[in-house]
Protein backbone atom coordinates (compact mmCIF):
# COMPACT_ATOMS: atom_id res chain seq x y z
CA UNK A 1 0.00 0.00 0.00
CA UNK A 2 2.75 2.56 0.67
CA UNK A 3 2.98 5.87 2.67
CA UNK A 4 -0.35 7.47 3.43
CA UNK A 5 0.23 9.39 6.63
CA UNK A 6 3.33 9.95 9.17
CA UNK A 7 3.66 11.48 12.48
CA UNK A 8 6.65 13.99 12.84
CA UNK A 9 8.30 16.05 14.98
CA UNK A 10 8.69 18.87 13.42
CA UNK A 11 11.24 20.51 15.60
CA UNK A 12 15.16 19.80 14.86
CA UNK A 13 15.58 20.04 18.32
CA UNK A 14 13.56 16.92 19.55
CA UNK A 15 12.81 13.68 19.36
CA UNK A 16 10.12 10.30 20.20
CA UNK A 17 11.19 7.14 20.87
CA UNK A 18 14.42 5.01 19.33
CA UNK A 19 13.81 1.88 17.04
CA UNK A 20 13.95 -0.70 20.12
CA UNK A 21 11.44 1.90 21.87
CA UNK A 22 9.20 1.52 19.23
CA UNK A 23 8.64 -2.17 18.61
CA UNK A 24 8.09 -2.89 22.50
CA UNK A 25 5.66 -0.29 22.70
CA UNK A 26 4.10 -1.48 19.62
CA UNK A 27 3.90 -4.86 21.11
CA UNK A 28 2.00 -3.71 24.19
CA UNK A 29 -0.11 -1.49 21.93
CA UNK A 30 -0.42 -4.39 19.47
CA UNK A 31 0.18 -7.54 21.02
CA UNK A 32 0.99 -10.37 18.26
CA UNK A 33 2.27 -7.83 15.89
CA UNK A 34 4.82 -8.57 13.50
CA UNK A 35 7.94 -6.30 13.38
CA UNK A 36 11.28 -6.11 11.73
CA UNK A 37 14.46 -4.25 12.32
CA UNK A 38 16.34 -2.96 9.08
CA UNK A 39 19.84 -1.93 8.69
CA UNK A 40 19.43 2.18 8.34
CA UNK A 41 22.55 2.33 6.05
CA UNK A 42 20.48 -0.16 3.32
CA UNK A 43 16.79 1.00 3.84
CA UNK A 44 15.61 4.36 5.20
CA UNK A 45 13.23 3.22 8.18
CA UNK A 46 15.30 1.00 10.62
CA UNK A 47 12.44 -0.64 12.25
CA UNK A 48 8.56 -1.59 11.22
CA UNK A 49 6.13 -3.45 12.57
CA UNK A 50 2.93 -4.65 10.74
CA UNK A 51 -0.57 -4.58 12.37
CA UNK A 52 -3.51 -6.74 12.07
CA UNK A 53 -6.07 -5.63 14.11
CA UNK A 54 -8.66 -8.21 12.62
CA UNK A 55 -12.12 -6.14 11.77
CA UNK A 56 -9.55 -3.56 9.75
CA UNK A 57 -7.83 -4.53 7.18
CA UNK A 58 -3.99 -4.95 8.07
CA UNK A 59 -1.31 -1.75 7.88
CA UNK A 60 2.44 -1.21 8.24
CA UNK A 61 4.24 1.43 10.67
CA UNK A 62 7.55 1.97 10.05
CA UNK A 63 9.96 4.17 12.18
CA UNK A 64 13.08 6.35 11.02
CA UNK A 65 16.12 6.14 12.48
CA UNK A 66 16.37 10.40 13.06
CA UNK A 67 13.48 9.59 15.56
CA UNK A 68 11.67 12.22 14.20
CA UNK A 69 9.36 10.56 12.11
CA UNK A 70 6.63 7.20 11.71
CA UNK A 71 4.84 6.91 8.58
CA UNK A 72 1.74 4.69 8.39
CA UNK A 73 0.08 2.94 5.16
CA UNK A 74 -3.14 2.24 6.95
CA UNK A 75 -6.41 3.93 6.28
CA UNK A 76 -7.76 7.43 7.91
CA UNK A 77 -8.96 5.54 10.81
CA UNK A 78 -5.97 3.43 11.62
CA UNK A 79 -3.41 5.71 10.74
CA UNK A 80 -5.46 8.08 13.81
CA UNK A 81 -4.79 5.58 15.93
CA UNK A 82 -1.31 5.25 15.63
CA UNK A 83 -1.48 9.11 15.99
CA UNK A 84 -2.71 9.20 19.13
CA UNK A 85 -0.93 6.46 20.37
CA UNK A 86 1.94 8.08 19.79
CA UNK A 87 0.49 10.96 21.51
CA UNK A 88 -0.27 9.30 24.69
CA UNK A 89 2.97 8.12 24.85
CA UNK A 90 4.10 11.16 25.03
CA UNK A 91 1.94 14.06 26.99
CA UNK A 92 4.64 16.10 27.56
CA UNK A 93 2.56 19.45 25.71
CA UNK A 94 6.40 20.80 25.22
CA UNK A 95 7.27 18.10 22.49
CA UNK A 96 5.80 19.28 19.00
CA UNK A 97 3.62 16.00 17.26
CA UNK A 98 1.99 16.60 13.70
CA UNK A 99 0.11 14.21 12.02
CA UNK A 100 0.83 14.72 8.42
CA UNK A 101 -0.63 13.11 5.00
CA UNK A 102 1.42 11.85 2.22
CA UNK A 103 1.77 15.05 0.52
CA UNK A 104 2.40 17.35 3.01
CA UNK A 105 -0.61 19.16 1.86
CA UNK A 106 -2.05 19.19 5.27
CA UNK A 107 -1.48 18.69 9.08
CA UNK A 108 -3.00 18.29 12.58
CA UNK A 109 -1.07 19.59 15.57
CA UNK A 110 -1.13 16.16 17.99
CA UNK A 111 -2.35 17.70 21.44
CA UNK A 112 -2.25 15.89 24.55
CA UNK A 113 -5.08 14.12 25.16
CA UNK A 114 -6.22 13.90 21.03
CA UNK A 115 -8.58 11.85 20.01
CA UNK A 116 -9.44 10.27 16.31
CA UNK A 117 -12.34 12.74 15.70
CA UNK A 118 -10.50 15.54 16.70
CA UNK A 119 -7.78 14.51 14.19
CA UNK A 120 -10.63 13.80 11.52
CA UNK A 121 -11.88 17.27 11.84
CA UNK A 122 -8.42 19.79 12.59
CA UNK A 123 -6.65 18.79 9.13
CA UNK A 124 -4.91 22.29 8.50
CA UNK A 125 -5.25 22.87 4.58
CA UNK A 126 -1.46 24.03 3.28
CA UNK A 127 -2.82 25.73 0.46
CA UNK A 128 -4.53 28.05 3.18
CA UNK A 129 -1.56 27.66 6.04
CA UNK A 130 2.08 27.63 4.56
CA UNK A 131 4.01 26.04 6.99
CA UNK A 132 7.23 27.24 6.01
CA UNK A 133 5.93 30.32 6.86
CA UNK A 134 4.10 30.19 9.81
CA UNK A 135 6.66 27.72 11.40
CA UNK A 136 9.33 28.94 10.08
CA UNK A 137 11.48 27.42 13.45
CA UNK A 138 10.85 23.84 12.04
CA UNK A 139 11.18 24.30 8.17
CA UNK A 140 13.73 26.90 7.93
CA UNK A 141 16.80 24.50 6.80
CA UNK A 142 14.78 22.60 4.52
Amino acid sequence: MGVRYMVLVPDPDQMIFDANTFINEAQVKWPGCHFYVEDPSKHISDAGVRVDPGEDPPFTIAHFPDRRMLSIDGNPFNSAKVAVWVRELYPDPDLVLWFIDDAFAAHVVLHPGITTDEIHAGWVDHREHDPYEEFPQYFGDW
